[in-house]
């Protein structure tokens, strides 16, 4: 197991703006139209920030991972979503860090990123195998003791059943799905500093991450903050133009909603409407005018489709809950799915 002080170096090596290999891999995944440079630069900025406060060594102790307890010489698969750039980084830098055999099956909608800093932990690597392709079938006869796997919950039977076809995973393999799809935002007051989290919490990828929030439970109405949103929702697509529009289903639900009179917010490429629904399309969020009890109803609700519940200074009894700033800038030691993965593909529990 490779020392937390290699990999950190490893890690602040490959972040930096000068590394010519991350410029390169920025620049193709831009020139392809797969992410904006605005939100690829946003996710760089918060890893940088993590890293230099000193969250890898931090994400260790937290884990309780020690020269005895730890992943070395387990095998694992992890198949990448492609959805947010960078997405896959956490996962594989904790199964690095476990100690274990990384093998990376990376999306095609992020071919790049990810890649630039696994290229760099190889050439630096001398413990662990570390390898990665886009292509499932380079890992046919693997045996993987754990497969991690993040995406949509319908192909969790297909992705299972193409691993044993490929003698991927060991019969008794450690599945660790992720298929967390929304947050819940908590309002319990509305000032600049919260509008502007909210704002880039729903936002920032097109709202198409599971930390991202589609649901929003304050103790006011939409229409006591609309206008501000609208202003705030303007300047924020101008700073951060998107590679991705909304599909047609959302006009149509801006049309549904002016028929039946429902309360509602568009900007011709997002909508807010009013409503207890559970969210189902991008660019949508639904709001809901309510207190504590009812960000409980909805959090039991959602089950496993709910990633996280945020707060704006006040926590909610019962509930697990992080503050809306860290809603796209979470620490590198955060659970997805309630889960560290250093923990679980070490086999040992905190």
């Amino acid at each position: 197991m490779r020392s937390v002080t290699t990999i950190t170096q490893t890690v602040k090596d490959w972040l930096d703006p000068q590394n010519p290999d991350l410029q390169k891999a920025v620049e193709k995944t831009v020139s392809e139209g797969l992410f904006s440079t605005e939100d690829i630069q946003h996710q760089l900025t918060v890893l940088r920030r993590n890293v230099e406060n000193g969250e890898v060594k931090e994400w260790v102790l937290i884990s309780g991972l020690t020269e005895k307890k730890n992943a070395r010489d387990k095998n694992v698969l992890c198949l990448h979503a492609g959805n947010l750039p960078l997405v896959g980084f956490q996962t594989a830098l904790g199964v690095i860090l476990s100690g274990a055999n990384y093998y990376g099956k990376l999306s095609r909608k992020d071919p790049y990123l990810l890649a630039s800093f696994l290229k760099e932990i190889q050439q630096a690597n001398t413990e662990q195998e570390i390898h990665f392709s886009t292509d499932l079938d380079s890992f046919k006869n693997l045996e993987a003791d754990t497969v991690v796997f993040a995406g949509s919950e319908n192909s969790v039977p297909a992705v299972k059943e193409e691993i044993q076809r490929l003698n991927s995973a060991k019969k008794d393999v450690n599945y660790i799905i992720r298929t967390a799809k929304f947050s819940i935002a908590f309002l319990d007051e509305w000032n600049e500093e919260v509008k502007e989290d909210l704002v880039e919490a729903m936002l920032r990828y097109g709202g198409k991450g599971c930390r991202s929030v589609a649901m929003v439970v304050a103790k006011f109405g939409l229409d006591e903050v609309k206008e501000e949103l609208q202003i705030s929702i303007k300047n924020f697509w101008q700073a951060n133009p998107q590679h991705q529009k909304p599909a047609p289903e959302l006009r149509y639900q801006f049309a549904y909603n002016e028929g039946i009179q429902r309360n509602q917010l568009w900007t011709e490429d997002f909508l807010i409407q009013e409503t207890e629904e559970q969210p189902e399309t991008d660019f949508k969020v639904n709001w809901v005018k309510g207190g504590q009890e009812k960000v409980k109803e909805l959090r039991a609700r959602s089950g496993d489709l709910l990633q996280s519940v945020y707060n704006t200074g006040i926590d909610i009894h019962g509930l697990n809950t992080e503050p809306l700033a860290q809603a796209q800038r979470p620490p590198l030691y955060w659970k997805p799915d309630g889960v560290d993965v250093i923990v679980t593909v070490s086999d040992f529990s905190d």
